[in-house]
């Protein structure tokens, strides 16, 4: 019998940019999916139901579109303005019977890969660099060993550069036996606009590169096509 799929999240989608970025915390689940049409009716489903609607919560999916050999083929983010806002979310959804018939439509769509929490550190580029409803997404996973000094000089690498999308650098805080501490979300209109503007084809990206030469390790790169999003009512 598959595993029934029991995310249990304080649901309302929408993407990063109507969040408050200071103190914002977020899930992932990570799916291996066989029927993506039924995994997008059952996440509509939910956020239409009562406990959708009553979440302050935003939900993405995403389409995995290279991701090396990890099996999963989807991804579902889930942000919360702040570490109370994501208890409340999870208490609205706890023993919920609207997540419970999600659940059960998810079983048979899709599986469980992995699960992780983390919090979103710092921000740079600009939500206006975004026209397309579908944008595509690169991530880059770190092991970063001083997370002060690297988000300093990321910092101020995001600042020469914020008319190139939008940037994201979260803290990933538990993720199992993942080597990963850092992660860098940059969201571009198209895969081929991330391709053209990667990092080192940035302003100042030399002299950010030598200074976090020993601050951090990349550990694994994806890449991703957003799919939907649904926002918090």
């Amino acid at each position: 019998m598959k595993k029934i799929i029991r995310i249990v999240v304080g649901f309302a989608l929408t993407t990063f940019v109507q969040l408050s970025f200071g103190q914002a915390v977020f899930q992932t689940i990570e799916l291996a999916v066989s029927n993506p049409a039924a995994v997008v009716a059952a996440m509509d489903k939910l956020a239409a139901s009562s406990t959708g609607r009553s979440t302050s919560n935003s939900v993405t999916l995403y389409r995995y579109v290279a991701n090396g050999e990890n099996e999963a083929t989807h991804l579902i983010n889930i942000v919360h303005s702040s570490p109370d806002e994501m208890d409340a979310n999870m208490g609205k959804t706890q023993g919920s019977q609207d997540v419970a018939a999600m659940g059960v439509e998810m079983s048979q769509a899709a599986r469980i890969v992995s699960t992780s929490v983390g919090q979103i550190l710092l921000s740079g580029g600009n939500a206006a660099n975004i026209t397309n409803e579908n944008p595509a997404v690169m991530l880059y996973f770190m092991s970063v060993s001083d997370p002060a000094a690297y988000a300093r000089e990321f910092s101020s690498f995001l600042s020469q550069n914020a008319g190139v999308g939008q940037t994201f650098l979260s803290s990933s805080l538990a993720d199992g036996d993942n080597p990963t501490t850092h992660i860098v979300f940059n969201r571009g209109n198209s895969l081929g606009e991330l391709i053209k503007n990667q990092p080192q084809s940035q302003d100042g990206w030399d002299a950010y590169a030598s200074r976090v030469s020993g601050l951090r390790t990349i550990e694994g790169t994806a890449m991703l096509q957003h799919v939907k999003s649904w926002a918090s009512q």
